[in-house]
């Protein structure tokens, strides 16, 4: 009978420790699973919307930037026309006031203007910016004028891809920032504070850049540049030949004109010529006196 309770009371303990062990063994392993579950939320706060561990949403990002981008650049080509004009005047004043008169008809404007003004010739250099569309107007009104068109030179650039590759990273970029804004939001910890404003403010500097170059663009392309060089060559006028009595009349003053230049110079340099002189003196009576004791002996 005690051999009994005894197998009875060994098989409840043995009963009672696994019990035991299994529940602490659960307990352990649910705490650990609520460990990496807290940290998969914080590394999927930081790093699920960033563009280098999210090609999916790159890709669409990219995509509906493109597409938007495309669509605008079907609507209207980008191009940037410029040129330039020589133009020889017979009236260089006249020329002038006609292309003044012409820049206030097109609403174009002078960007620079320079006037060189020698013995042989005077010119105008002209930097015009004018609206694309009043290019050929400008152009057509030079050629037709009066004034003679000894150069032409007139170029025209397709920038439509540039335009809208710059266009679609800017969309791209824009709404890159916006999800690192709002994952800034949410941010827990100082190291991912400084990484995540890292991240935007070289993406704003990238922004600021490519918004220039865009502005820069847009401007070429609304407005054209015109460079006109116009000018005149003055009349050569041939000087009289001298008679024999004007010559001999301008040799004299010449003659005249050297005397004076040495008197002048003489005087120029008296300080000079006093030391030279009692320099010679001093000399002199040196000689003499040695010649006279040489003498004596």
């Amino acid at each position: 009978m005690r051999t009994k309770i005894l197998i009875l009371c060994c098989l409840i303990g043995i009963l009672f420790s696994c019990s035991t062990k299994s529940e602490q063994h659960s307990e352990s392993r649910n705490e650990v699973n609520t460990s990496t579950d807290n940290e998969n939320q914080v590394a999927e706060m930081v790093m699920a919307p960033a563009p280098s561990d999210s090609k999916s949403g790159e890709y669409r990002l990219e995509t509906n930037a493109k597409a938007t981008a495309q669509q605008t650049a079907v609507d209207k080509q980008k191009i940037i026309k410029d040129g330039n004009i020589t133009v020889k005047s017979n009236n260089i004043s006249n020329s002038k006031k006609g292309i003044d008169n012409l820049l206030k008809k097109l609403n174009a404007y002078y960007e620079s203007e320079d006037l060189q003004n020698n013995e042989q010739s005077i010119s105008y250099t002209l930097k015009i910016r004018i609206p694309a569309v009043n290019f050929e107007k400008l152009i057509t009104n030079l050629e037709n004028g009066e004034d003679e068109i000894e150069s032409k030179n007139i170029q025209a650039r397709d920038v439509t891809e540039e335009y809208v590759d710059i266009e679609t990273r800017l969309i791209t970029k824009r709404q890159y920032l916006q999800r690192y804004k709002q994952i800034l939001a949410k941010a827990a910890t100082v190291k991912d504070i400084l990484a995540i404003e890292e991240n935007i403010r070289n993406l704003e500097e990238e922004i600021d850049s490519q918004q220039g170059r865009l502005k820069y663009l847009a401007d070429q392309v609304a407005f054209s540049t015109l460079n006109i060089s116009l000018y005149k060559n003055k009349e050569y006028i041939e000087q009289p030949k001298s008679g024999f009595l004007t010559r001999t009349k301008m040799a004299i003053n010449q003659g005249w004109q050297s005397i004076v230049d040495f008197m002048l110079w003489a005087i120029s340099i008296w300080p000079y010529l006093i030391i030279i002189s009692v320099l010679y003196l001093i000399i002199k009576r040196i000689i003499r006196t040695r010649r006279i004791k040489k003498a004596n002996n």
